[in-house]
């Protein structure tokens, strides 16, 4: 008999609560850890590697989804885990991604326009008319930060920042960024091996990586880095956060059940489809081969008998003039000269 959804929840959180700590990888973990300001500056200042005067001092929440709205009336929309504006006015998208998805380069760069249109019709509506008639085109700096539990394919190490280069520097030492107001921060997980020095990027990438199966909060770490563990101590949390995780588990695994069949049974249609279509277009060329191949066989076949009976008439015509120069006295030697001739 097939379990209910809720039969499936309460297996969940049975497994949930005999960890130590929560997935922080899982949706509502990842948003109640940035749910904090301190932790998410405390984050994007290791992450995005700021010290002294650079550093964040202060961010603000924005709303989640962002819509923009074409001139036809339709709407594009993108739903950000982590959507904020520090002090100084940069933008920034923070994103955790449990599973590869199809066209996830196009994702990274939609959601990376989708973050700068929203970001620069904020600071437009917040310029004076003369700023933005001197300075219509002028853009915010944004930041798109994706934190990934997989295997990135485009990613050689477990840290890379993306940005855009000139071509002829590729490959120089210290290539100088032509467009520095936006940038890509991408963190696979699985590539990542443990550094020295303890940095606070390694702590909270640390933090991604080890604490779904942790006993035990790790020795030496930040205070604030501590304090997330302490904060994600399932024997602390409310039942009723347990069973959004836990929902939110059954959700994911449904959603990639769901994917996962898709893409199966899209491979299926897809390879009979293509089955069929390779055997029409198969028998189609064949067909114009054969009659390609037919015709130049028959041509040559043609040219061929049509040789063979010219020479057959060549050869009786041979014969009635041999007949006709030795009746009338030529002798055998000028008459072999001649039918030599041709």
């Amino acid at each position: 008999m097939e379990k209910t959804r809720q039969q499936k929840i309460r297996e969940k959180e049975a497994e949930i609560r005999k960890k130590k700590f929560f997935d922080p990888t899982y949706d509502p973990v990842f948003k109640k850890i940035f749910k904090n300001k301190k932790n998410l500056i405390h984050f994007l200042n290791a992450v995005l590697h700021l010290e002294g005067d650079r550093r964040i001092k202060s961010v603000d929440h924005l709303k989640p989804t962002v819509k923009l709205r074409n001139q036809a009336g339709n709407e594009k929309s993108g739903s950000f885990d982590i959507h904020a504006r520090t002090m100084c006015g940069k933008f920034i998208d923070v994103e955790m991604q449990r599973a590869i998805q199809e066209d996830f380069l196009d994702r990274i760069e939609l959601y990376s326009m989708l973050l700068s249109a929203n970001a620069k019709i904020a600071m437009d509506a917040e310029a004076t008319v003369k700023q933005r008639e001197e300075h219509p085109y002028l853009m915010p700096t944004v930041y798109s930060i994706w934190i990934c539990n997989f295997r990135v394919p485009f990613c050689r190490h477990f840290r890379e920042e993306l940005a855009l280069f000139r071509t002829a520097d590729v490959g120089k030492p210290h290539p100088l960024t032509v467009y520095p107001k936006k940038k890509y921060i991408i963190i696979d997980l699985t590539r990542y091996v443990p550094q020295e020095g303890e940095s606070l990027e390694n702590q909270w990438i640390e933090l991604f990586r080890n604490m779904p199966t942790a006993n035990a909060m790790p020795h030496g770490v930040d205070k604030v880095v501590r304090a997330v563990y302490r904060q994600l101590l399932v024997s602390k949390a409310k039942a009723r956060f347990i069973t959004e995780v836990a929902t939110g588990m059954i959700d994911r695994d449904e959603y990639n059940a769901c994917m996962s069949y898709a893409r199966n049974k899209g491979r299926a249609e897809g390879l009979e489809k293509g089955l069929a279509e390779g055997r029409a277009k198969g028998l189609a060329e064949g067909r114009a081969e054969g009659r390609a191949e037919g015709r130049a066989e028959g041509r040559a076949e043609g040219e061929k008998r049509g040789e063979a009976r010219a020479n057959r008439k060549f050869a009786t015509e041979k014969k009635k003039i041999a007949q006709f120069l030795r009746s009338k006295g030529v002798s055998v030697k000028l008459l072999n000269a001649a039918m030599a001739i041709k």
